[in-house]
């Protein structure tokens, strides 16, 4: 039989396993420790219990129930598509946010005004960690923010450590809450923000701040800076993961490399725009 098949053939269904493990395997893994696996489980135990169900109650010949558990895995099986897009809703959202961050463009070199920003920030948050003052600072990159400014109170103002110190001090009217900046303004303050679900951050003894950094990381590409009100530590949320205890420097050279695209790309728009119309009135 093998003889027959031919050695290109045997090749081709030992790749076609590969891949299909391989896929298992991947979305296994990213949906480890996350809610996703938990109703994934659910799913499943529902679809046991009913397939089960259906079995047992036909070899017992209990019509009426076999009946119903038959139409109720028939039913489920052919809404299972539809079943899957609505409880998955929010892991679906960031997977495809994920795929479209790997097509951003970054660039090469960085803009004095782009270190300036950065300069400003960590200034703030050195200030904030020293005195044990609560914050959460989040930088926009490529996916838009809209829905969480819209939560929070307008300011469009330059990024200052001054003002943001001032947002941040406790019992003022917006230091509850996140700031977000966006290119090189402050858009907004007390912004409401989504919570993480990773079941790891409890290993991490971290609160509701913390919680929320994780969580804008996890549907967006957005980075997300917090200052812990009770003991001052410095962290970096990127990508739902948190990196603590860091200091300022550290801090620094993290955020040099990680929201240098966001600042650099509207600098390099800026230059073509004007380029273009130079041109434009050049010809005329």
């Amino acid at each position: 039989m093998f003889k027959n098949l031919g050695a290109w053939y045997i090749v081709l269904n030992i790749l076609d396993i590969l891949i299909v493990t391989a896929i298992i395997y991947y979305t296994l893994k990213a949906i480890k420790n996350t809610r996703t696996l938990q109703l994934a489980e659910g799913i499943g135990v529902y679809f046991l219990v009913v397939a089960l169900l259906a079995w047992a109650s036909t070899r017992a010949h209990l019509i009426t129930v076999s009946f119903v558990m038959n139409w109720l895995l028939k039913f489920s099986i052919t809404f299972l598509p539809f079943l899957l897009v609505v409880v998955f809703q929010p892991e679906l959202r960031k997977w495809f946010t994920r795929i479209a961050k790997g097509i951003t463009l970054e660039a090469k070199e960085p803009h004095p005004e782009f270190e300036a920003i950065v300069d400003e920030i960590i200034k703030s948050v050195k200030y904030l960690s020293l005195n044990k003052i609560g914050a959460l600072i989040v930088i926009e990159r490529s996916v838009p923010l809209d829905d969480y400014i819209e939560t929070g109170v307008p300011i469009y103002s330059l990024v200052r450590a001054e003002l943001l110190n001032t947002i941040f001090f406790p019992n003022t009217a917006l230091h509850d809450g996140a700031v977000i900046i966006r290119k090189d303004r402050i858009v907004a303050a007390r912004c409401v923000l989504p919570l993480s679900l990773d079941e790891t951050l409890d290993k991490e003894g971290v609160g509701t701040r913390h919680r929320a950094a994780a969580g804008i990381t996890e549907e967006t590409d957005a980075v997300a800076v917090v200052v812990s009100e009770q003991t001052g530590i410095i962290s970096l949320a990127a990508r739902g993961k948190l990196t603590r205890y860091l200091s300022p420097l550290e801090l620094r050279g993290l955020l040099l490399v990680m929201t240098k695209p966001s600042f650099v790309q509207s600098e390099v728009k800026k230059q073509k725009a004007k380029v273009s119309q130079s041109t434009g009135e050049g010809k005329k």
